[in-house]
């Protein structure tokens, strides 16, 4: 007869909102490696830079700041936002958890949709050069994050709406919030790195 080790689970919350729950783990897993995958893409950045006399490649004026700088503001006030919707939760404020879900979309929207703007006007493509490709690669990377937010946001904002949530069953608020704020986190440095490293 083999021996089973049990666990006695009968103690733990069905309501986990935080390390003692194995979602918001593996939500913090996925962010330690995003964040190796983001670490790499700036690493190959400077490494490109070190190889090259001239930065950017092609005699191409370092990036103008006005629009990715308006755009960033825009995104962490996005962050704000969505903090302020997670403490609704907390609150049991289903008004304030709504009105901030959708406000944190918007926000996380014009991002997207200026970053289009932005990079429509570029002189160079993904192809052009090696600079093109890691600029390319990078602003594509995090866009696409930024997309798959809206999404995860939107599955969260409809449940909000149907009042799933409330003080004791709020996990996929914290969760997407978590995540949320990663993608606005990553996004500072890689502004410096795509904005301003050029100039230096």
């Amino acid at each position: 007869m083999r021996f089973r080790p049990v666990i006695d689970v009968r103690a733990l919350s069905p309501y986990s909102h935080s390390t003692d729950g194995t979602l918001w783990w593996g939500m913090i897993g996925m962010i330690v490696i995003e964040t190796a995958v983001f670490s790499g893409l700036i690493a190959s950045y400077f490494y490109l830079k070190s190889q090259s006399d001239v930065w950017p490649i092609g005699g191409y004026d370092a990036p103008k700041l006005l629009l990715p700088t308006i755009n960033s503001l825009v995104l962490v006030g996005s962050s704000l936002v969505m903090h302020w919707a997670d403490t609704g939760a907390e609150k049991n404020d289903q008004r304030r958890l709504r009105i901030g879900m959708v406000v944190a979309s918007l926000l996380g929207l014009v991002f997207l949709v200026l970053k289009v703007v932005e990079y429509s006007g570029v002189p160079y493509r993904w192809d052009t050069n090696a600079y093109g490709s890691i600029v390319w690669t990078i602003v594509g990377f995090h866009s696409t994050h930024v997309l798959l937010l809206l999404l995860k946001a939107s599955v969260v904002t409809t449940l909000a709406m149907r009042g799933y949530f409330n003080p004791e069953r709020r996990l996929g608020v914290i969760i997407n919030g978590l995540y949320w704020h990663f993608v606005v986190a990553v996004w500072i440095p890689l502004y410096f790195v795509l904005y301003w490293s050029p100039r230096l």
